[in-house]
């Protein structure tokens, strides 16, 4: 009868074994359930200045005064006679007139660094000495509508379409 069912051992075993199951399931349920710590907030990541692989620069984005758009980004190494103007808009195309891009400094006459060519993404301009001399001092560039092949006296003759500030990024 009665004793046998508490004298078994297969049957107190088999029990034992599911408690500590039970247990261990619950052990696993409350780990998973119960809230966790904040996972910390990882510290700031400290950069070194960057090695500048482009190289020291010269930047200037060219905006229309009226709309604020931006039109053309203006670049050149500080040790190039290479001057870059990629055009953001090519709807600036003007027929029978050219875009001419210039130097400003201050109380100084404006210095012409070449037409632009708007129907091109990009227009590489030859610069008379390195940018670190051509444009170190002019602190603006601007860009004139002029007559086909450029001003005729030298100096800016038509409206300024386009200007802003060339900074040094270095």
């Amino acid at each position: 009868g009665a004793r046998g069912v508490w004298s078994n051992l297969v049957l107190w075993r088999n029990l034992g074994l599911a408690a500590s199951g039970m247990a261990a399931a619950l052990l696993v349920a409350i780990g998973l359930i119960a809230p966790r710590a904040p996972e910390p907030v990882p510290s700031p990541v400290v950069l070194r200045a960057p090695s500048n692989e482009m190289g020291a620069t010269y930047l200037a984005v060219l905006s229309d005064p009226k709309t604020r758009k931006p039109m053309l980004v203006v670049s050149a190494g500080r040790s190039s006679n290479d001057l870059w103007v990629k055009t953001l808009d090519p709807a600036i195309h003007v027929p029978d007139k050219s875009l001419e891009l210039w130097a400003l400094p201050p109380g100084q006459v404006p210095k012409s660094l070449g037409l632009v060519a708007p129907s091109e993404k990009m227009t590489a301009l030859r610069l008379a000495a390195v940018a670190d001399q051509s444009l170190a001092e002019a602190p603006v560039l601007a860009v004139s509508l002029e007559p086909k092949g450029g001003s005729p006296t030298g100096a800016p003759t038509g409206p300024v379409l386009f200007s802003g500030p060339c900074i040094k990024y270095w």
